[in-house]
């Protein structure tokens, strides 16, 4: 016996019902994954997380986050590259250095900053005879190896036509190479900010070089590749809530200057000529910044600091880009 057709009138509003209705189901699905999972996220002495507060971005987030704090770029590397956190900021000399010692690493963000003398520099006591980067030559300059205070000294050194090896390098983390170069041990210090803020609104030191010309302003947001496979969703959210941190800070600068010192202990003041200057901001992940990290690359290599080849693009993602 056939069965009659169903008439095509029924089918139709239940169809488009459903197709209606998948957005929202998609929706749902993505919330509830990512309910389940944490993003494991890592900078130095919780900026990200005091800057993410401050904003409001931490309200209402469909999954929890794990805040992480180190005290400078290098164990930041470490625990990115060994998966105990998913994401965290570096410079791009210290993402270089980790990812030709093979860390599992790209670039998945960009924060770009306006460089000045407070961004980077190298700086040296009041009444030294130093007076330009050609008077490095012979000295002992203090910074931590492979951060973006260590890139700046050789590119300073280099811009004058001289080597790593026409200087003595004396590699300690910021407190230390502070107390070096207050007490001699070093006559110059090669640093970053709120260091260079510091030690210039304290008196007794300025720039001898500054970053501008010498480096490109980029700090980059670094995921694992487990993270970029297994939790991308999440990657994409907190990147966006990152960069609409950001842009507030910068229309609230002295709020979330007086919000930085409340947890730093350090005056407002130093907090607010770096909000100031530094105007940071979000870009894509593009040419300018792959070019910004092979020339990093390129140097150290020259400088014998890294080895092998080092192809920039390979380690870097551009899927989280804002959509245009």
């Amino acid at each position: 016996m056939n069965t009659p057709a169903l008439p095509q009138a029924r089918l139709i509003p239940a169809r488009s019902t459903a197709l209606a209705l998948w957005p929202l189901l998609l929706s749902l699905l993505c919330v509830n994954a990512l309910a389940d999972t944490p993003l494991r996220v890592s900078s130095q002495k919780q900026s990200l997380k005091i800057l993410l507060q401050a904003a409001g971005e931490l309200e209402n987030v469909p999954y929890p986050i794990e805040f992480a704090s180190f005290g400078a770029a290098a164990p930041t590397a470490e625990a990115l590259a060994a998966g105990a956190v998913d994401i965290g900021s570096l410079g791009d000399a210290p993402f270089v250095f980790a990812a030709a010692a093979g860390a599992p690493l790209k670039t998945v963000g960009v924060i770009k900053l306006n460089v000045t003398q407070t961004a980077v520099a190298i700086v040296v006591k009041a009444d030294s005879p130093l007076r330009d980067a050609a008077s490095l030559k012979g000295q002992r300059i203090t910074t931590t190896k492979g951060s973006i205070g260590h890139f700046l000294a050789l590119a300073a050194l280099r811009s004058v036509g001289l080597h790593g090896r026409d200087a003595q390098f004396v590699f300690l983390q910021p407190g230390d190479s502070r107390s070096l170069l207050a007490n001699g041990g070093a006559q110059a210090w090669s640093t970053w900010d709120p260091y260079t803020s510091m030690v210039q609104m304290e008196g007794g030191s300025r720039v001898l070089v500054s970053g501008e010309g010498l480096f490109a302003g980029h700090m980059l947001l670094v995921a694992n590749d487990a993270a970029i496979r297994d939790k991308p969703a999440q990657l994409r959210d907190f990147l966006q809530r990152l960069g609409r941190a950001y842009t507030w800070a910068d229309a609230h600068q002295q709020a979330f200057s007086n919000i930085q010192a409340g947890y730093s202990g350090l005056p407002v003041a130093i907090h607010a000529a770096s909000n100031r200057y530094a105007r940071a901001h979000r870009i894509d992940v593009g040419p300018a910044v792959v070019d910004d990290v092979q020339h990093t690359a390129d140097l150290y290599r020259e400088e014998g600091i890294i080895h092998g080849t080092f192809n920039a693009a390979h380690y870097f993602d551009g899927q989280f880009n804002e959509p245009n």
